[in-house]
């Protein structure tokens, strides 16, 4: 293996890493070692490392910037390609824009803000990037990404480039096909809406307000752990039911909001997935309502 890595790193111009700490790289600060990390920068790189990955008989997993999973202690096997701040080109033309899938929502809204194109405002504060933003047809309470795009750039595992428009994902509520495909989003074309910038800028600090004042951004944190169901929220039913403050080790249950698992220091994937357990079956005992994940799990949660 070591001989093979070491030819990987000579044909690639991305960064290769050995037993990566995954608590690096999510926003939870939680997460074992990946087998293989490797950081493309462009997609050259990405069809290299698969095509090495598939030589070796490696699983391969995409992320962006972990902002929606929690990684078990044990690391992830196989390879982790980091789809990030190393792929992040944008091309403007009119409304449109091309970018790739590692651009972050943040810095999206303010190039188009920049260019008077708006509509994404209520991404603001969501700490993502454009791919896996896409792929979990992220939004805030009635909005969501799926409404401005026009098609994505994928590329499977078996090497070619696919094109998929906005009906083959499939969007729903936190769900494009893209969850359920050995695929990767490279890019994605958009299509946004002609605005004064000054009234995008107003928009994007109300829903930054708004957020600031209602979710514990201070602390690490996945975003929403539970999707909503059909006819309320998530974090009413689990204040309702006495789930604000409940704590497994340094994993709790956000006072600010009660749909936020902090990581007050030292907390380990096997707290938050008890904390979890514990809050389901609290909601399920008071409420009989099941809840639904809405953060993804990665690696090994057996043990």
């Amino acid at each position: 293996m070591r001989r093979s890595i070491d030819k990987l790193r000579e044909v690639v111009k991305s960064e290769v890493i050995e037993n990566e700490p995954m608590a690096n790289h999510t926003s939870f600060h939680i997460g074992g070692p990946a087998q293989i990390f490797c950081k493309p920068e462009n997609f050259e790189d990405i069809k290299n490392i698969i095509e090495w990955a598939k030589k070796n008989k490696l699983p391969i997993m995409a992320v962006g910037n972990g902002t929606n999973l929690l990684v078990s202690d044990n690391g992830i096997d196989g390879v982790v390609i980091q789809i990030a701040n190393k792929m992040k080109n944008i091309q403007f033309d009119r409304n449109t824009i091309i970018t790739q899938g590692g651009i972050s929502l943040q810095e999206l809204i303010n190039k188009s803000m920049e260019k008077g194109l708006g509509g994404i405002e209520f991404a603001a504060k969501i700490p993502g990037v454009i791919g896996g933003s896409i792929v979990m047809n992220a939004g805030s309470n009635s909005h969501f990404i799926s409404k401005f795009i026009k098609y994505v750039t994928v590329i499977g595992m078996n090497g070619k480039i696919y094109k998929l428009y906005h009906d083959d994902l499939k969007f729903n509520y936190r769900y494009s096909i893209l969850q359920n495909e050995p695929l990767i989003l490279l890019d994605a074309f958009l299509v946004l809406e002609n605005q004064d910038p000054v009234e995008i800028r107003k928009k994007v600090e109300i829903f930054s307000k708004i957020k600031k004042e209602h979710q514990p951004l201070d602390y690490p944190c996945a975003g929403s752990i539970f999707k909503n169901p059909p006819t309320t929220y998530a974090g009413k039913v689990l204040e309702e039911t006495n789930c604000k403050g409940l704590r497994v080790g340094d994993a709790m249950i956000s006072d600010m909001h009660a749909n936020f698992i902090i990581n007050l220091g030292k907390a380990t994937a096997s707290d938050v997935i008890h904390l979890i357990r514990k809050a389901q079956q609290q909601v399920h005992r008071k409420k009989d309502l099941v809840l639904e994940l809405e953060i993804k799990l990665a690696g090994n949660f057996r043990s």
